[in-house]
C-alpha cells in the first residue's frame, strides 16, 4: 500500500484519503493526536491478537503495530462527552501490560508494509473511519485476561 509513496506528506495524504485519519506530521512523521476524536490503548501484542480476535466484527479495528512488534496500539472512539477510565479498571488493564493513552498524546502512524517500520497489524476499511468503542476494546481485554469485571 505505502509503496506509491515517496515522502511523509503523500505518506500522510494516503491515510487521510483512504481511511479519514486526522494525520499530522510532526517532524517528518505522520501521527495522530488523542482526544475528541479518536483515543487508543497500547497493549502487548499477544495479548493484541486475541482482543481483536474477540470484538465484535461489526468494528473495523485499526491497530498499529510498532517496529519489532513489542507493541499494539488500537484506535478507538473516545466515549463522549469524555469520561475517564475509573482507576480501578485502569489497575486491572495494567495488570496485562494495557495502557488507556490520555487525551493530547501523539500516536504514530504506519509508514510501511514491512515489519520492520511502523506497520498495520489491523488495517481499518478504507473509506469514512470507523473504530470500535473505548468500552468495546476493553471488555475484549477483559474477556480474553478473565479480568475481574469492573464495578461502577
Amino acid at each position: 500500500m505505502f509503496e506509491r509513496c515517496h515522502s511523509p506528506n503523500e505518506v500522510a495524504h494516503l491515510l487521510r484519503h483512504r481511511y479519514g485519519l486526522p494525520v499530522q506530521l510532526l517532524a517528518g512523521r505522520p501521527m495522530i493526536t488523542t482526544g475528541s476524536i479518536l483515543g487508543a490503548l497500547v497493549m502487548p501484542p499477544d495479548l493484541g491478537r486475541k482482543v481483536l480476535a474477540t470484538l465484535d466484527r461489526s468494528y473495523t479495528a485499526p491497530v498499529v503495530a510498532d517496529p519489532g512488534e513489542r507493541t499494539w496500539t488500537f484506535l478507538v472512539a473516545p466515549p463522549g462527552p469524555s469520561s475517564p477510565v475509573d482507576i480501578s479498571v485502569r489497575r486491572c488493564l495494567a495488570g496485562h501490560h494495557v495502557t488507556v493513552i490520555p487525551g493530547g498524546r501523539y500516536v504514530m502512524l504506519p509508514t510501511t508494509d514491512s515489519q520492520l517500520g511502523w506497520h498495520w497489524a489491523g488495517e481499518p476499511a478504507p473509506g469514512v473511519l470507523r473504530m470500535p468503542p473505548r468500552s468495546a476494546v476493553i471488555n475484549a481485554v477483559h474477556q480474553v485476561t478473565t479480568m475481574r469485571a469492573p464495578t461502577r
